[in-house]
């Protein structure tokens, strides 16, 4: 019965997604050394559940995207890229790859350092997963050029292959020459349910592989060589928030007015990073404020290590911790890794304070849980999930969006301070 309304649940999910492709007139011109992508939401309610990414991807389901105009590129040093969020889960954009004129959906992920993009070659008979998607034909650009190398990239129990090209890519009013990329030809079927058509990898260089950001540094598209997320904590907005780069755009900083009514931001805690390709950094602790036996300390005394995460909303932990965490909210266990909270007791539930720098970053349970509607039926789902990890927590969106971050790849440095 459960795989029925499964299915179900997917053809309503793909007649919803063609009838609901969003557009986006873009923000006013930035300022000189600036990029701003403007972040957007659509809901769909299964869609939603699905798209908690990294763990679902052990079922073969990644995120899902939406379509959005591109912004004709002109001669300028800096820009603003207009960019979506999907649901409450993903982050993703659109990019010209060639001299095509076509675009591409692409997600612009954090915890990736390539980038990717389906080709014209995947042969739809042999890899269903790239149905109903756009393609990058290399054949119609100009400024293509060939590399040829063959790669595979593991992703769980399944893997993605294809090869390197090089090619220009238009964002918002800026483009880069001679980008490395990697054509996928072949993905996993699961594909054939999401929208994404590639990622942009927003990771740390760590091997000759140059990333997309250290691209536009290199090539002076940018000012200074960081960027910056902001997620907009209203659920229900079409607005999912802004990644900048080139600088740190204060308005989204919480502060508060001293006794001459001066704006007194508040202090960003700076933590470095540590060596390879993620945004990982020191956790000293994590700290929940259960109501019955005490609080729960996790990490204390040995340390974890934390990356955040702009694929998901979800919050990742070792499974004994999330087991605990769990348990002390009485949440019931859904499927696919995801649990439900009584959504009578959101407001009541206890905070969860991350220690980062010897700071606590505190989350209420609002903060941590997600409201949706399943055919009529309120349903609230945890950010919590599991991993077989013994101390790495990941930080998706239910963190990013109380907290705005800063990354900056010359000092190899994360920002972290509460988001206005």
């Amino acid at each position: 019965m459960l795989i029925k309304l499964l299915i179900t649940l997917l053809l309503c999910n793909i007649i919803a997604y063609s009838s609901a492709l969003v557009s986006e007139n873009g923000n006013p011109d930035p300022e000189p050394g600036i990029i701003r992508m403007t972040l957007t939401r659509q809901k769909t309610a299964f869609e939603q559940h699905l798209n908690n990414a990294p763990f679902l991807k052990k079922y073969g389901i990644n995120s899902d995207w939406l379509y959005k105009k591109h912004h004709k590129p002109s001669p300028r040093t800096n820009d603003s890229i207009a960019m979506f969020r999907y649901l409450d889960n993903e982050f993703y954009g659109t990019v010209v790859l060639g001299r095509t004129g076509k675009s591409l959906n692409v997600a612009f992920d954090t915890a990736w350092t390539m980038s990717w993009v389906l080709s014209s070659q995947c042969n739809h008979f042999k890899s269903m997963g790239c149905m109903f998607h756009n393609t990058y034909d290399h054949d119609k650009s100009k400024d293509y050029k060939a590399d040829g190398r063959k790669i595979v990239v593991p992703e769980g129990t399944y893997n993605l292959s294809g090869f390197f090209s090089y090619d220009s890519v238009a964002v918002a009013h800026s483009n880069i020459s001679n980008f490395s990329f990697v054509e996928m030809t072949n993905v996993p079927n699961s594909y054939l349910f999401n929208k994404i058509d590639g990622i942009i990898g927003f990771g740390l260089q760590h091997d000759a592989y140059q990333p997309f950001f250290y691209a536009l540094v290199d090539q002076k598209k940018i000012a200074q060589p960081i960027f910056c997320i902001y997620l907009n904590r209203d659920k229900q907005s079409s607005h999912g928030g802004n990644i900048i780069m080139g600088f740190i755009e204060y308005r989204h900083v919480h502060s508060t007015k001293d006794a001459a009514n001066n704006i007194v931001y508040d202090p960003i805690t700076f933590k470095d990073i540590k060596p390879g390709y993620l945004w990982e950094f020191d956790l000293d602790a994590v700290h929940f404020d259960r109501q019955k036996g005490g609080p729960l300390i996790f990490c204390k005394g040995t340390g974890c290590t934390a990356f955040t995460d702009t694929s998901s909303n979800s919050i990742i932990g070792p499974k004994a911790d999330i087991d605990e965490i769990h348990k002390a909210i009485k949440a019931r266990s859904f499927f696919f890794d995801k649990y439900t909270v009584d959504c009578d007791t959101i407001n009541k539930l206890p905070e969860i304070a991350f220690t980062i720098g010897g700071k606590n970053f505190t989350l209420a349970g609002r903060d941590y849980t997600i409201k949706m509607t399943y055919w009529g039926i309120g349903v609230c789902l945890s950010a919590f999930e599991p991993y077989e990890s013994s101390n790495t927590w990941v930080l998706g969106g239910a963190f990013l969006s109380e907290y705005y971050t800063i990354y900056n790849i010359e000092d190899k440095q994360i920002g972290i301070v509460k988001a206005a």
